[in-house]
């Protein structure tokens, strides 16, 4: 046992006893000033800007799914001898236009907003599937 871990005069620390430390300062990094709080915006930027850096084929798969997602409704028509099937494909063509403008932006902003309408554009197309299977039967 040391002087300072004893309570009382003896020991150098103010109070008696031995006391730790203060801790070291944050260091703030370079992507965001100190004292900012990234929101859900600023994370699903950054979610969506590495997964486009990270696996640049990304685009052509998901292009070449919409093209048989598309070419789907389109047998569904001869198939189901109804039109009814054909209602998603505008909203395919725009997830499309979407997934196409998205492949030449480089600010995260932007490439958020392209993918967000690519995104929105392809549940609401596979909902009206859905909607529309509910009809046929």
């Amino acid at each position: 046992m040391t002087a300072d871990s004893f309570p009382g005069p003896g020991g150098t620390a103010s109070g008696g006893g031995v006391q730790a430390p203060p801790p070291p300062a944050p260091v703030p990094t370079g992507d965001a000033p100190a004292g900012t709080v990234l929101g859900f915006r600023e994370l699903s930027e950054r979610v969506i800007a590495s997964v486009v850096d990270r696996y640049p084929w990304l685009n052509r798969v998901l292009m070449g799914m919409l093209a048989v997602f598309t070419g789907t409704c389109v047998v569904a028509v001869v198939a189901r001898l109804s039109p009814l099937p054909l209602i998603p494909v505008p909203l395919f063509v725009v997830a499309g236009y979407g997934l196409w403008q998205a492949r030449g932006v480089t600010a995260r902003r932007q490439l958020f907003n392209w993918v967000l309408l690519f995104a929105l554009a392809t549940m609401v197309g596979f909902w009206l599937i859905s909607v529309v299977g509910r009809w046929v039967e």
